[in-house]
């Protein structure tokens, strides 16, 4: 019986995200809400301007924000619980000129097909619909001029650290920079993104997603001497690190420093 309720817990922690009131939900109404349709796919984002964006004449950055498994759905509401403060900061809306891209992942699909609980996988010949979505409306923003094409970031936590990982292998030219926490990638296309600078974070206590997911991407990177690369692996902290990790000093002085160049 004991057993019994370990792993319903446990379950219950895969499927629901860690409880916030609603005071701590970012307020909506600073965010505008779409809608990407693509033939059978439909995938809802937000877009939230930063403060330095709106007062600025400069094409402001553009930072797309993958969430985990808990916030899926198509309320275009639910990918607001983690992290996302963090950007909306005054610390941070006040002085990056950006745009924050957040779509939402349809319920029972990932942004990666595969078992998370896995030790590694091999990345598809082909994107899932919903990577696919998120870089069309990538290039939406593009085709637009709305946005700075040489500084175009992607983060992800969970199932969205396993989305960064996957959108940097498969559109390495798109992305100035990347913060990936608690996924996984394929090191057989490390090569692919070795000149992209890269912040990596897991905790090692992590029950959910195996920290070597982490670990062999960052050891793939170094043996191709990338240079502009970070690895923190939190030993007293288990899946739910993403609140430390952007609270890391310097994060994003890092992240919107970066640019890619020829374009």
């Amino acid at each position: 019986m004991r057993r019994s309720i370990a792993i319903f817990a446990l379950l219950m922690c895969i499927a629901v995200p860690l409880c916030l009131s609603a005071q701590d939900m970012p307020d909506s109404t600073l965010f505008t809400r779409h809608q990407h349709i693509d033939g059978a796919d439909t995938i809802p984002y937000l877009l939230y301007t930063s403060d330095k964006a709106a007062s600025s004449d400069t094409l402001p950055a553009l930072v797309v924000f993958l969430h985990g498994a808990g916030e899926r759905g198509n309320d275009n509401y639910q990918q607001l619980r983690h992290c996302v403060r963090f950007f909306i900061h005054d610390s941070v809306s006040q002085h990056y000129p950006f745009l924050l891209l957040l779509p939402q992942c349809p319920e029972d699909q990932r942004w990666v097909n595969t078992d998370w609980r896995l030790p590694a996988h091999k990345m598809e010949a082909e994107p899932t619909a919903q990577m696919r979505t998120v870089k069309a409306i990538i290039d939406s923003l593009k085709r637009a001029h709305a946005i700075d094409t040489s500084r175009i970031y992607i983060c992800g936590i969970s199932m969205g650290g396993f989305g960064t990982w996957d959108a940097l292998q498969r559109y390495p030219e798109t992305f100035a920079a990347a913060i990936a926490i608690c996924g996984g990638g394929d090191p057989a296309y490390a090569s692919r993104i070795k000149n992209i600078p890269l912040y990596i974070f897991h905790g090692e206590r992590d029950k959910l997603v195996k920290p070597i997911r982490s670990s062999q991407m960052y050891r793939a990177l170094k043996r191709l001497h990338s240079k502009d690369l970070h690895y923190i692996n939190y030993a007293d902290l288990g899946h739910f690190c993403w609140d430390k990790a952007f609270s890391t000093p310097g994060i994003f002085q890092w992240l919107f420093s970066k640019q890619k160049h020829g374009q």
